[in-house]
């Protein structure tokens, strides 16, 4: 039986008190109001919307606000293609080089081999590229078999100029590859983990671009965002009835046709023909089946109403949201 103490840590199970003092597991908290932006408010400074303009999804955002991000997303996606276009001339430039390289080791070994001079390591690497390639060595005397042998017929000389590039070129790659792998043989197999050079994780990484497209941030599934596709949104403003005669009327958004005010809790539903908002009730019962919009009267069709998206009031039935935080045990 436990002890009735304030430093007690004699039973199995924590108490509501000491989770509390330990932050131990998952904490939830609902978000109230105070935490959801307004139905009108910009996605991206917050903000009431000034010159609101919708994405095909339904995100309201500044007009200014959303062509300063869509400015920085392209300027984004210039840098990450240029980048990759540099390391694409830089693998290319390095690939260049040990072409090069393996050609003047080819000319070399060929100058010393007809001088006699050629050191036994390099005769037997030429030796041994030459034979991959399918060419005999120079220096080195030709078999019965082949076609220069003394036994073979004369025949007609043909150069032909494709193949002989297609030789050069699979011979200046093994000798490329052949040299890659006598410098691999010469590291030591153990990594040294003081030499930068030679640690596990010092590995060439690819760059590859991440955007290729600008994109709608406002929620967690992105989806594509332009100029063309952006909606210029059109709120029917009224004055709210208030009994104080010394302040100034507030201008509130209304429905068009209920004229009921827009709160966080209304479904609000747009139309992409005209920028109209109605509210989804108002716009199920006369838009969807007149096929026009009720104020200007241009004809809508039902895959042009889009449904704005809000953030709710932070009740069960305006869209509650919970903000969750897990926290390991003793850290």
């Amino acid at each position: 039986m436990s002890r009735h103490s304030k430093n007690n840590t004699a039973r199995g199970h924590f108490t509501y008190a000491e989770m509390q003092m330990l932050d131990y597991g998952t904490k939830k908290q609902r978000l109230g109001r105070d935490s959801m932006r307004d139905y009108d408010a910009c996605f991206l400074c917050l903000q009431t919307a000034r010159d609101p303009v919708c994405c095909p999804e339904g995100h309201i955002a500044c007009k200014e606000c959303i062509y300063e991000n869509i400015l920085s997303q392209k300027q984004e996606i210039q840098r990450q293609a240029k980048q990759v276009e540099m390391q694409a001339l830089q693998e290319a430039k390095e690939q260049e080089n040990k072409e090069l390289l393996a050609q003047q080791i080819i000319l070399d070994e060929f100058e010393k081999s007809q001088m006699g001079v050629l050191s036994k390591a390099a005769s037997v690497r030429t030796k041994s590229v030459a034979g991959s390639a399918g060419v005999s060595s120079p220096g080195s005397p030709a078999t019965p078999g082949e076609p220069n042998g003394k036994n073979d017929k004369k025949r007609a000389f043909e150069l032909d100029t494709e193949e002989l590039e297609r030789i050069s070129k699979q011979e200046r790659i093994d000798v490329a590859k052949a040299i890659e792998d006598e410098a691999k043989s010469k590291k030591p197999v153990l990594p040294s983990f003081w030499v930068p050079s030679l640690t596990p994780s010092n590995k060439k990484t690819e760059y590859k671009a991440t955007k290729l497209h600008t994109m709608c941030t406002a929620s967690e599934n992105e989806h594509k965002l332009s100029l063309k596709n952006l909606i210029p949104v059109k709120f029917e403003m009224a004055f709210e009835d208030h009994d104080d005669e010394t302040t100034e009327p507030k201008q509130s958004a209304i429905c068009p046709i209920c004229r009921k005010g827009f709160t966080n809790t209304t479904k609000l539903s747009i139309l992409k023909s005209c920028g109209h908002v109605f509210c989804d009730s108002c716009c199920g019962k006369f838009v969807k089946k007149e096929g026009k919009c009720q104020t200007c009267g241009v004809k809508t069709k039902e895959k042009e109403i889009v449904s704005m998206t809000g953030e709710g009031s932070g009740f069960s039935g305006g869209g509650a949201k919970e903000a969750r935080k897990f926290d390991v045990a003793f850290q």
